[in-house]
């Protein structure tokens, strides 16, 4: 796993890379240039060999105790089942949070991209520790949050490896009144 995380990293910077460039959609361009709404131009995956990205399982309901019109619940509720894994995440997204999410946003429809599962016999169990309110636009349609995410990886009972995740969740707020997830930037900081 050691010798796989700088691969992993050199891959996410250059998705993040590519999609932050594929900006415009020329006619004229050539092949293999990235079209909009293209992560990946056919040499880039050729260069990674990176698979296809397979999508998991449907989004189960939301959890019927979380107040959807409270949304730092909705944020907790989101990041809690976004950063919860088990040894059947390999190989796909998951969508367990993609029920807090805004539709058709990606938290919503890729869902997490699992680049780590914990090993066979142990799941990650997560936890928001700290959810702090930045901002909010002037209509108080979205807000932003800091959070911190634990992260504990193992056997349940027994030992487990902690981790600190921490990054941004913006919310939305809808015209039925939910709060929903428009984005997530939480990440490992071990990956970055």
């Amino acid at each position: 796993m050691t010798r796989l995380l700088p691969i992993l990293v050199a891959a996410l910077v250059a998705l993040t890379l590519t999609a932050a460039l594929a900006v415009f959609d020329s006619p004229g361009a050539p092949a293999e240039t990235p079209r909009l709404g293209t992560v990946l131009s056919p040499a880039d995956r050729r260069v990674l060999d990176a698979p296809g990205v397979v999508r998991g399982a449907d989004a189960p309901p939301v959890d019927p105790a979380v107040d959807m019109g409270d949304p730092e619940a909705v944020a907790r509720a989101y990041l809690v089942a976004a950063h919860t894994l088990v040894p059947d995440d390999s190989g796909h997204t998951h969508l367990r949070a993609a029920a807090y999410a805004v539709p058709g946003s990606p938290p919503a429809t890729v869902g997490v991209l699992v680049i780590d599962p914990p090993p066979r016999g142990t799941a990650r169990r997560a936890s928001v520790t700290a959810l702090e309110f930045v901002a909010s636009d002037p209509g108080d349609r979205r807000r932003a949050y800091l959070a911190a995410v634990e992260t504990a990886t193992g056997p349940a009972p027994g030992p487990a490896e902690i981790a600190l995740l921490t990054g941004h969740v913006v919310l939305a707020h809808q015209p039925d009144g939910r709060w929903l997830v428009a984005s997530d930037t939480t990440e490992n900081p071990d990956l970055t």
